[in-house]
């Protein structure tokens, strides 16, 4: 057995060594291998997210994807799957009428989980909200486990540092724990927001882990970007909701120090790069005129992002010698393929919560919100036809006339996080206030961006809806984790157009 290892502050150059001390654990086995390798793959904070949900290409996550880039790792060598917490529930509560859909989300988390294998799941809040059952009790982390593949020791070890200061002293019962139980290699599994995490490094050195995987995002913007940070010991987060994995790559010889091999933040930065390249192009498609040609633009996007795949993959060479951890962030790109099974999967949670919404909301009519005295409620899109007839036929040929036959064309028009961008003036009054009644709301119509219109269709001439529609109307919807490619002057040149705004282009 190699010697509990420390990974040093400082990378400098390919490799960085650690200083190791040799009276930890006892010696190699006899019989075992010289050399002992294995991938151990982490996901984090996927907070409920089963695919992407937006309106730009290249949108990234998708559990099915996922499935099929952990299956490829486990068909070239042993591979353990990992989830570091919060992966079932984007929320810590939810209102009645979102418990169902909340609970069979977590269920097809679960499932999609265990299908790609998943050999360890740690438990936090955001895991615990009502309880799982497709997730197996013995897979659920309880404390400190050692796992084992390709003759790697790997011990995990959990602490919510959330709430309470005991942290340190958790890390240091828990590292000893999976010592004593044999493992080589140590990685704490820290559950709290990303700056106390970094704050804890130090703690988890002094303790005897090897890295740290962080887990916790208050926010979803808290969780856009996939990090590893050199503090006291390696520091790893991912991109939240399931947009990125990690992959740490772990080859053991004797009992020398454990290095890290390699550049990889170099590499981030330029799959990063090649990300901002894409969505430039992507910027540049939606600004085109109807009738100009898109193939040039398309067939550079898609070199792009076969490039960018190429690069997130490319395997770091080792060491000749010695003991060496190889880190790198799988970005889960819509250019791969979903997974069969998991797809499969998804398919049934959208076919169950269908099903589940539309009669909860047959069950339990939702009345919209009284509005306050004088204020303008919604009327429907058809109202506007009378006085707007050019502007109508123009909306007409825009995407936003079609918003809601998206969601049908899938099966999620009943899905309680899709629909509130797809209908007009959603929970307000007037509008459409559950999945059961639409008719006359749907699609995102004239009021959708100019406000209610029910005193302006009243008295035209005296109540007079703003016709320049601000750029913060645009992002209640277009939200950056959403619409990763929206910006506001390029899309407003797609919306107007005769009789609607032509004169703002």
């Amino acid at each position: 057995m190699r010697p509990r290892t420390a990974i040093l502050a400082g990378l400098a150059g390919a490799l960085s060594l650690a200083c190791v001390s040799k009276s930890e654990a006892p010696a190699r086995a006899e019989g075992k291998p010289e050399a002992e390798q294995a991938t151990v793959i982490f996901t984090a904070d996927i907070w409920g997210q089963l695919e992407p949900c937006g309106c730009s290409a290249d949108m990234l996550g998708g559990l099915d994807r996922a499935a099929t880039w952990v299956r490829q790792q486990r068909a070239e060598g042993p591979t353990l799957l990992v989830d570091a917490g919060d992966a079932f529930f984007d929320a810590t509560e939810y209102e009645e009428r979102d418990e169902p859909q909340a609970r069979r989300r977590a269920e097809a988390v679960a499932q999609a989980l265990v299908s790609m294998g998943v050999d360890a799941k740690a438990r936090f809040e955001r895991d615990t909200v009502f309880p799982v059952e497709a997730m197996p009790a013995q897979k659920l982390l309880g404390g400190p486990r050692v796992l084992e593949a390709g003759g790697v020791r790997l011990g995990l070890v959990p602490v919510d540092a959330l709430h309470g200061a005991g942290a340190p002293a958790a890390l240091a019962a828990g590292v000893a724990q999976a010592r004593k139980q044999g493992a080589e290699v140590v990685a704490a599994l820290i559950h709290a927001p990303r700056q106390q995490v970094l704050g804890l490094s130090g703690a988890a050195k002094q303790a005897g882990a090897d890295f740290v995987v962080g887990s916790h995002i208050d926010r979803i913007a808290d969780g856009e970007e996939a990090r590893m940070v050199q503090a006291e010991l390696p520091v790893f987060f991912t991109m939240a909701r399931g947009q990125s994995l990690l992959a740490i790559e772990l080859l053991l010889r004797g009992e020398g120090p454990l290095q890290i091999a390699g550049n990889p933040a170099e590499r981030e930065k330029e799959i990063a790069g090649f990300g901002e390249r894409i969505r430039s192009y992507e910027s540049r498609i939606a600004a085109l005129p109807p009738d100009a040609d898109r193939a040039p633009f398309e067939m550079k996007i898609r070199e792009l992002r076969e490039r960018r795949r190429a690069l997130a993959e490319e395997k770091v060479q080792p060491p000749a010698t010695g003991s060496y951890l190889a880190w790198q962030f799988v970005p889960v790109t819509e250019d791969r393929a979903g997974d069969h099974a998991v797809k499969e999967i998804l398919a049934s949670y959208d076919r169950d919560v269908a099903a589940a919404n539309l009669a909860y909301a047959q069950a339990h009519p939702r009345a919209c919100p009284e509005p306050a005295q004088g204020e303008a409620v919604y009327v429907g899109g058809e109202a506007c036809v009378g006085c707007h007839a050019a502007a109508q036929a123009f909306w007409k040929g825009t995407g936003h006339a079609h918003a809601f036959e998206t969601l049908e064309t899938i099966g999620k028009q009943y899905d309680l996080n899709c629909i509130s961008c797809h209908v007009t003036g959603w929970e307000r009054p007037g509008g459409a206030c559950d999945v059961a009644r639409v008719e006359g709301r749907k699609d995102v119509t004239c009021e959708s961006c100019h406000g209610p219109g029910s005193l302006h269709a009243a008295a035209p001439t005296q109540v007079k809806l703003p016709a320049q529609v601000g750029e913060q109307t645009c992002k209640s919807c277009h939200t950056p984790e959403n619409s990763t490619a929206f910006d506001y002057g390029t899309y407003l040149q797609k919306i107007v157009g005769p009789g609607h705004g032509e004169k703002a282009k």
